[in-house]
């Protein structure tokens, strides 16, 4: 049977059009596949230590969600890698502050290799690394990023915020470390994915 001319063209426009929509469609899911709104199965263990990086007051909000999830945990925004001993995740809460490194006498220089130590130790040990960054993009200035370029390579969960993700940064981050993250509304939305990697 001979076709049309017609017939041929919506023939290869269809064949066009299929091979675009699967382009698109598989684009999409690769840039989507590490984005999830809660974790599918737990891959923290308690006890965990939830430490500050950048000593920002942000850690005390993520304490008190894990109180309230009965999460048993050890509070320490200072914790030093020798810590580390006595638990079986390390949870992040990034945020520099210059407040808080003055009022716990330390400056920026001592605070980053701390996060450098923690890292470095928690890898050795083989600890879950869970990172929350609940700042907006407004705080996020360089020593925060910095930070943040520091954990998230070695974390083993990302937790933020949208309003800290308004320029892709954090998804960015994750994307390119193959590290998965839960982008939530706001911090009262914080408890569900970070429940989620205990339980």
């Amino acid at each position: 049977m001979k076709l049309k001319p017609f017939k041929i063209i919506l023939l290869i426009a269809l064949f066009i059009l299929l091979i675009v929509n699967v382009a698109v469609f598989e684009k999409k899911r690769a840039a989507n596949v590490l984005s999830l709104p809660t974790l599918p199965k737990p891959i923290a263990k308690e006890y965990a230590l939830i430490t500050s990086a950048g000593q920002g007051t942000d850690a005390y909000i993520v304490n008190d969600i894990a109180n309230k999830l009965l999460i048993h945990n050890y509070f320490m925004p200072q914790a030093e890698a020798n810590n580390l001993d006595i638990v079986s995740t390390l949870v992040f809460v990034v945020g520099y502050s210059a407040i808080g490194e003055r009022l716990h006498g330390i400056d920026y220089n001592i605070e980053r290799q701390r996060i450098i130590e923690l890292v470095n130790r928690s890898k050795e040990e083989k600890l879950v690394i869970i990172t929350v960054y609940i700042g907006g993009k407004q705080q996020r200035d360089k020593k925060t990023e910095e930070l943040l370029d520091i954990i998230i390579p070695e974390s083993d969960y990302l937790i933020g915020t949208k309003a800290a993700n308004s320029d892709a940064f954090l998804s960015n981050l994750a994307k390119n470390n193959k590290v998965p993250i839960t982008l939530v509304n706001g911090v009262n939305d914080l408890a569900e994915p970070f429940a989620s990697a205990f339980r």
